[in-house]
């Protein structure tokens, strides 16, 4: 079962400091809820590979990703272990500057397998399982991109108010 999703939000901040945060991978615990542990396992100038602990629905997975980045303009990732339940994922962040915001955008392409989907999400027919996983892969993209607008805004606060005692 192949599954496509596209997301995107806007972040008020340059695009130069949302490409960071989405790219700084072991700062996502302290970002999202979804995201319990980032364990580094390469990293290179535009390359990463990471282990990645996640918590969804009540369930935890355990995945491996590698991204590939054209700073700041995208990151592009697979992940050569993903969920039990997937055969592969592989998607693109994208991130373009506005006048007063960056447009963030996240890509997804999974090809499922529909039985174990089921199994491990606990549906009744691949319909629920493709419903399930395209919800999941919203709500864990928004929070993400939610997550680190809220982080980069409080970045934001907190120079403004070191600047104003400052005075």
């Amino acid at each position: 079962m192949i599954i496509e999703r596209a997301d995107s939000g806007a972040i008020c901040a340059s695009v130069n400091d949302v490409f960071r945060i989405f790219w700084d991978a072991r700062q996502w615990p302290q970002l999202t809820s979804h995201v319990t542990k980032v364990d580094m396992l390469e990293e290179h100038e535009g390359y990463q590979r990471y282990a990645m602990y996640v918590h969804v629905d009540g369930k935890d997975y355990a995945l491996e990703t590698q991204r590939i980045s054209v700073a700041p303009k995208c990151i592009c990732f697979q992940q050569p272990k993903p969920p039990v339940f997937m055969r592969s994922h592989a998607g693109l962040w994208t991130f373009e500057e506005g006048l007063s915001a960056t447009k963030v955008t996240v890509q997804h392409r999974i090809n499922a397998d529909e039985q174990k989907a089921m199994e491990v999400l606990g549906v009744k027919s691949t319909e629920e399982a493709r419903q399930k996983i395209q919800a999941n892969l919203h709500k864990n993209g928004m929070a993400m991109i939610d997550s680190v607008g809220q982080f980069l805004l409080g970045q934001q606060e907190d120079k403004l108010q070191s600047a104003g005692m400052a005075k």
